[in-house]
């Protein structure tokens, strides 16, 4: 790939001379000549002349692709917006795209947008995922991809977190032992710490869910470790309701239970429904 056209283009639109972004980096010659697309330069180089321009290196991507996320972040986007609304239709289009390529990875996320389709199909008792729905090569194809990650990078991890409803649940104690060996390398990167949340929230869920209370705790304190910042501030929310939850399962502690209430009516009044939806079965009850 050749950048110099759009560092340029970046470079005049904020008003910044030649000099300004490239002395020090590379020569006046050769940045005439780069900005020309006659010749390209190392990442390392790229990253201290985006530094110059005061953007890293997504946004610049971003910019680059036309103001357009790149495959993975438009395929999360998609799979997320389609399965929150259900929307079958275009879960099956997004499937049929992937099934256009045959790599490993294509594979492994044509099984997880499946496995969501024949949730959402088949989903009879919120109070119970029918796991006989989801078909059980799929579901192989997803532990086994995970199971062969010696290091776990932040897709694996998003994989993880998507998928942990579908998974045999006896598999999530192996995963997240292998996935935590990386936590505490991102425990400073924002959009890391927002995946190990929201994969946190979700295993949190599935072993309330099953009646392992005490890892469950467990991990609710990992997730309270994480979301610290106002940036993680849902996360921190529903590490608070989790709590209550266990006070109240353990005691029948009837505050607890109304503190919990109170924290799903926000959730609603958010317009996340289908997020209080899932959270309130954890009460024992329906909406």
């Amino acid at each position: 790939m050749n950048f110099g056209f759009a560092i340029r283009d970046i470079r005049q639109k904020k008003g910044f001379s030649q000099k300004e972004i490239y002395n020090g980096i590379i020569s006046k010659s050769y940045s005439i000549e780069f900005e020309k697309g006659k010749h390209n330069i190392s990442t390392t180089l790229l990253i201290e002349i985006l530094d110059r321009l005061s953007m890293d290196i997504d946004e610049f991507l971003f910019i680059y692709r036309g103001y357009l996320l790149n495959s993975y972040s438009d395929y999360i986007y998609q799979l997320s917006k389609y399965s929150n609304l259900h929307d079958v239709k275009s879960l099956n289009k997004l499937l049929n795209k992937l099934l256009e390529k045959d790599d490993l990875v294509s594979r492994v996320r044509c099984a997880e947008v499946r496995c969501r389709i024949h949730f959402i199909e088949n989903i009879k008792d919120p109070k119970k995922i029918d796991t006989n729905r989801i078909l059980v090569e799929d579901r192989r194809l997803i532990q086994d991809y995970l199971m062969s990650i010696e290091t776990w990078t932040l897709q694996e991890v998003q994989l993880f977190g998507n998928t942990i409803e579908f998974l045999d649940f006896e598999m999530h104690f192996p995963l997240f032992k292998s996935l935590s060996k990386s936590l505490n390398l991102y425990t400073d990167y924002d959009k890391g710490r927002e995946i190990f949340c929201a994969m946190l929230v979700n295993l949190i869920t599935q072993a309330i869910k099953h009646g392992y209370l005490d890892y469950a705790e467990v991990l609710n304190q990992q997730l309270k470790l994480l979301s610290t910042s106002y940036k993680e501030f849902f996360h921190r929310t529903l590490a608070v309701y989790f709590d209550k939850v266990f006070a109240f399962k353990r005691d029948n502690h009837q505050a607890s239970y109304l503190a919990a209430k109170e924290i799903l009516s926000m959730i609603l009044t958010c317009g996340q429904t289908s997020i209080a939806n899932e959270l309130i079965i954890l009460l024992n009850e329906e909406t």
